[in-house]
């Protein structure tokens, strides 16, 4: 039996042009459509990890991405400041598997709060991170730093995408 889970709304402030975000909860329904119904009109293109769709007056929405995954970062673009309300979104497994191929990966963070990049990343895929890229952040692994990272990116945040490179093939859980 699956246990009961409570539904929560996420809302996440967005600033005109281009946001990296990522959902802690999706909803049952996570067609692009449902996801973005709260920006209608205002969103003017949602680009995931080589997938992207953007609002068509006549068609609704279309390209290749159709449904919001669990493991995946999206930019949405926004002609204006606006907030995103996704409504009847059940909270993401804390155990969720990424599977991350070699090179620059878009991911989620599944945690509503945020955790420092040591504390989340579990010690034996670190050594295979090469950099951690946010929007408008960074950070690099350096042996010398007291945390073992260097850049202005100090933590993952659960309404943030994150783009993670690794110089192998890994999949692995946030701690």
């Amino acid at each position: 039996l699956e246990a009961c889970s409570s539904t929560q709304t996420v809302e996440i402030d967005l600033h005109s042009g281009a946001n990296l975000i990522s959902l802690y909860a999706l909803p049952d329904d996570r067609s692009v459509g449902n996801i973005m119904s709260s920006l209608e009109g205002i969103v003017t293109g949602v680009i995931g990890e080589g997938v992207a769709a953007s609002p068509n007056p006549v068609l609704g929405w279309v390209g290749s991405l159709s449904e919001f995954e669990e493991t995946s970062g999206y930019w949405v673009k926004v002609n204006a400041a606006a907030t995103l309300v996704v409504e009847d979104a059940s909270p993401l497994d804390p155990g969720l598997v990424y599977d991350l191929h070699s090179g620059t990966n878009l991911v989620s963070f599944p945690y509503e709060g945020s955790v420092g990049i040591a504390d989340a990343l579990p010690d034996d895929i670190e050594g295979l991170v090469t950099g951690i890229i946010g929007e408008g952040q960074a950070t690099t692994p350096n042996s010398n730093s007291q945390t073992g990272w260097v850049g202005s990116l100090s933590s993952f945040q659960g309404t943030k995408g994150y783009w993670i490179i690794v110089s192998d093939a890994t999949s692995f859980s946030f701690d």
